[in-house]
Parts: C-alpha cells; sequence; structure tokens
C-alpha cells in the first residue's frame, strides 16, 4: 500500500491565558482571569488544576474572553488554564494553554483579614462583652435603691 494518506486531526492554536491586575491577590479582592484566543463563536472552558472537568464555560463573543473571581479565597488559588472548541458536531478543540498560577496573599497590614478564624475569633468577642454587660446590668438593677 503505498502512499496512504490520513486526514490530519484538527485542531486551533492554544489561547493565551493571563491574570488581571496580577497574579498575585489578597484575600477578599477580585481578579479576571483572561483567556485570549482567534475564537469567535466558540466555547471557552477555563480548567482549575485540581478540580474536577470543566471549572468554568462561556461562548465567546470576540478574541478576548474574561471570567471574573470576585472575593478571592484561599480555595481560588492555584493553577489556571483555558481551552476553546466549536459548537459543531463532533467539536474541533485548540490546544490547552499553558498554565497560569494565582497566588492568594492575606491582606495588607492596615487591611482586616476577615478569614473564618478573624471572624470566629470576633464573634466570640463580642458575645463575651455582651455577657459582662448584662452582668454589669444585673447587678447596678439588683442592689438595694436608696444605699449610697
Amino acid at each position: 500500500m503505498a502512499g496512504l494518506l490520513l486526514p490530519a486531526e484538527l485542531s486551533y492554536p492554544k489561547p493565551n491565558v493571563s491574570l488581571h491586575p496580577s497574579k498575585r491577590v489578597t484575600l477578599g479582592g477580585a481578579v479576571t482571569v483572561r483567556c485570549e484566543c482567534q475564537c469567535p463563536g466558540a466555547r471557552v472552558l477555563l480548567y482549575k488544576a485540581g478540580a474536577v472537568g470543566v471549572w468554568r464555560a462561556t461562548d465567546s463573543a470576540g478574541d478576548v474572553v474574561e471570567f471574573l473571581i470576585r472575593n478571592v479565597s484561599r480555595r481560588d488559588a492555584g493553577s489556571y488554564s483555558c481551552q476553546y472548541s466549536t459548537k459543531s458536531d463532533p467539536p474541533v478543540w485548540s490546544e490547552p494553554s499553558d498554565p497560569m498560577e494565582l497566588v492568594v496573599t492575606a491582606a495588607p497590614p492596615g487591611h482586616p483579614d476577615f478569614n473564618h478564624a478573624n471572624i470566629t475569633r470576633l464573634a466570640l468577642g463580642a458575645v463575651v462583652l455582651l455577657v459582662l454587660g448584662l452582668i454589669l446590668a444585673e447587678a447596678y438593677y439588683s442592689r438595694p435603691r436608696g444605699t449610697p
């Protein structure tokens, strides 16, 4: 069998992934994951390392698709990549992008760090103050009137 040609598997160029405004974000902040591709009308998929399957997906209207992550927590830290495909059946896929690492840091000095442990401490402090206030109020109102 001489000269048998097999059709090449179709694929699109890999997209670029970037993080804006920075790949370092503080707890409670916001970051945008941008997938840049030449893929108008394609389905853009965002993957997070360690997550099962597609993390987020949307249809693109142009060459840039943005995924906003608000109120960033420690679990948002990690490696993100994106890929796109046509909506045809069967779909034609791009190569996955090179991964981009999102680093989540504590709040800078002078800014509150409202993680779960700190919120618990604040609530416990409020309960202690309330109990002390009730004890003082009970002591004040239970003393006999007319005594100095």
